[in-house]
């Protein structure tokens, strides 16, 4: 059986949420995208999921870094990519177990190949051998 990695979104805004899902479906992900931590929290622990990579932009309004270092600490064993603000400073804890930190001004493009890097596909995989 194939298993695929599984990326939990969180972004506040649904046009960047709904897109990003939209473009690592496409590539073969299992995705699921939520509007804020907790709310993928309860989807996990509802299904008993476990994600491969955790990507949590954290520079709006509304998404607070103890959830995200909740929802992290519940899943130690996935990546996380942060997405910040250009200016932002991160609490130690977060910047320590983020596998990448990405600073806004960054494309839905530059999110997915980081992504891509940390929670290879097994058809990347493959065409490397």
């Amino acid at each position: 059986m194939l298993i695929l990695p599984r990326i939990v979104v969180i972004e506040p805004e649904w046009p960047t949420r709904a897109y990003l899902r939209a473009e690592l479906e496409e590539l073969g992900y299992d995705v699921t995208a939520h509007e804020h931590p907790e709310d993928a929290a309860q989807y996990l622990e509802r299904w008993g999921l476990r994600p491969h990579l955790i990507l949590a932009d954290l520079t709006h309004n509304g998404i607070r870094a103890d959830a995200v270092r909740a929802l992290i600490a519940r899943y130690p064993d996935a990546r996380v990519v942060l997405v910040v603000g250009a200016f932002s400073t991160l609490p130690t804890w977060l910047r320590n177990h983020a596998s990448r930190i990405l600073r806004r001004p960054c494309s839905v493009q530059e999110i997915v190949t980081v992504i891509r890097e940390l929670a290879p596909l097994p058809s990347d995989l493959a065409a490397e051998r």
